[in-house]
């Protein structure tokens, strides 16, 4: 459900730049505005847990946090989430992410986590500690599990608000335009905005 109140911003400074990213043709994507709408509950703390999980230091390259995301994303059915995310680890990974994540491409261990948060995200309840045993086996050590399950939880998150708030792309050239700020730039939002 589109709440309109999230398509303008709540101060007059973000409205003003809502309002000038339209005019130039490169209007604000619909998580960053739900981000400046409460930039106190969800928008600061989720945009430092993201760029956390996604761009900080970890045992994953940055191409395959985001092949975690685009799975989990594509497990939720969230084609707004799937579209940037499979975008961005394409082309950091150089392949067709939803079509390879499976096959062993991206290598035993970042195949064997993309797998073990897959189902996490379809059905927990399933998983036991052979599956955890199966996935060490595969080169993923605990404090890597830990990592993938983190991306796991922001986008299990993110997807349920983004279906709920019915985020969607304005056009296909819109959403490859915010993946490559999303793959340049991180999760950052001018702190003047955030206030």
């Amino acid at each position: 459900m589109r709440l309109r109140t999230y398509s303008s911003g709540r101060r007059r400074i973000q409205r003003a730049v809502i309002g000038l990213t339209r005019l130039v043709g490169t209007e604000l994507d619909d998580v960053a505005k739900t981000v400046l709408r409460r930039p106190d509950f969800f928008g600061k703390p989720f945009l430092d847990l993201t760029q956390a999980t996604l761009r900080g230091p970890s045992r994953w390259s940055g191409g395959e946090r985001d092949l975690f995301a685009a799975g989990v994303a594509r497990a939720n059915s969230c084609q707004f989430c799937v579209g940037t995310h499979a975008e961005i680890a394409g082309k950091k990974l150089r392949a067709d992410v939803l079509a390879d994540w499976q096959g062993g491409r991206f290598g035993p261990r970042a195949t064997a986590a993309a797998r073990f948060v897959d189902a996490l995200t379809r059905s927990p309840q399933s998983l036991t500690a052979e599956d955890v045993q199966q996935t060490r086996a595969a080169g993923v050590d605990d404090n890597a599990l830990a990592e993938a399950i983190y991306v796991a939880f922001v986008f299990n998150t993110i997807n349920r608000i983004a279906d709920a708030l019915g985020f969607t792309h304005r056009s296909d050239r819109d959403r490859r335009r915010g993946a490559a700020i999303l793959r340049r730039n991180g999760y950052r939002v001018p702190k003047f905005l955030l206030r």
